[in-house]
């Protein structure tokens, strides 16, 4: 009886991690071009996802397996101009006007959702002979980030960049993080093209990946959102993210990967609540 307690337990934790990491991801090509127009939001909506198809998330850590699931949950909630929940990420509204959109929000880091994303315990290498690298502890915990964020609209395009810090007593590092987006629109079809570029403080980098490091701190991407809509409410759905890590999470031990790439493609259905 202990035993099958312990097996749900962890296919339980599997299920709420794995939650925890769909939530942290990009938005579609259909979800960027309402946050585009979110400036116009005079009402209150919350709205339903769910995701069937095949998704694959690498994980820079060499103990632990990439990420493979066929179904992906999604909700988002906006009061009005005020208040907004997108997955786990939640946000209030500093200053808006037509192009400059302002929020102070909360995010989690996705450095600490790569330790839970399977139920395996962390097994390092044993060697007869002292290692000078401080591996990270395989049990190292999730942190939630917060900060101000701004977004800049210029026609079709946006600009966001913001600044956030550890507010979860984990490793009191921070993050900052500028991208450029771009939405192409014909009827039914919809495009994201997405560059962008985030720094790591020293302090949540040795956090996660050990120390010591060497190098930059910062990850470079490069991420296309594609849409195509089938009926009301269903859509077809490409999500492609290619991201080059910083060289010192390249340096660190704990991983084998220079960078990493994720890919969905599926059918999304969306229930207006």
């Amino acid at each position: 009886m202990l035993l099958l307690s312990k097996i749900l337990f962890k296919k339980l934790n599997l299920i709420i991690m794995s939650a925890l990491l769909l939530f942290c991801l990009p938005l579609s090509a259909q979800e960027q071009e309402a946050e585009t127009e979110q400036q116009e939001i005079d009402d209150t909506f919350f709205v339903l996802k769910f995701s069937a198809g095949d998704f694959s998330y690498e994980s820079p850590l060499s103990d632990k397996e990439d990420i493979e699931l066929n179904f992906l949950p999604n909700w988002t909630f906006y009061y009005k101009d005020l208040f907004f929940i997108e997955r786990t990420k939640v946000g209030v509204n500093l200053y808006l006007d037509d192009n400059t959109i302002i929020d102070v929000v909360g995010k989690h880091n996705f450095d600490g959702i790569y330790y839970h994303g399977d139920d395996k315990t962390a097994q390092f290498s044993v060697s007869p002979f002292p290692s000078p690298f401080n591996y990270p502890s395989k049990n190292a915990h999730l942190s939630y980030l917060g900060g101000v964020e701004m977004k800049k609209f210029y026609g079709k395009d946006r600009i966001t960049f913001g600044v956030y810090s550890d507010i979860s007593n984990v490793h009191h590092g921070e993050q900052i993080d500028l991208n450029w987006l771009h939405l192409f629109y014909n009827n039914d079809f919809k495009l994201a093209v997405e560059f962008g570029a985030e720094y790591k403080s020293d302090q949540l980098l040795e956090y996660y990946y050990g120390s010591p490091l060497e190098g930059d701190n910062i990850n470079y991407y490069s991420q296309i959102d594609a849409a195509y809509t089938l009926s009301d409410g269903l859509l077809l759905v490409f999500n492609y993210k290619f991201e080059r890590l910083s060289s010192k999470i390249i340096s660190s031990e704990a991983t084998d990967k220079k960078d990493l790439t994720s890919m969905f493609l599926g059918i999304s259905w969306s229930i207006n609540l």
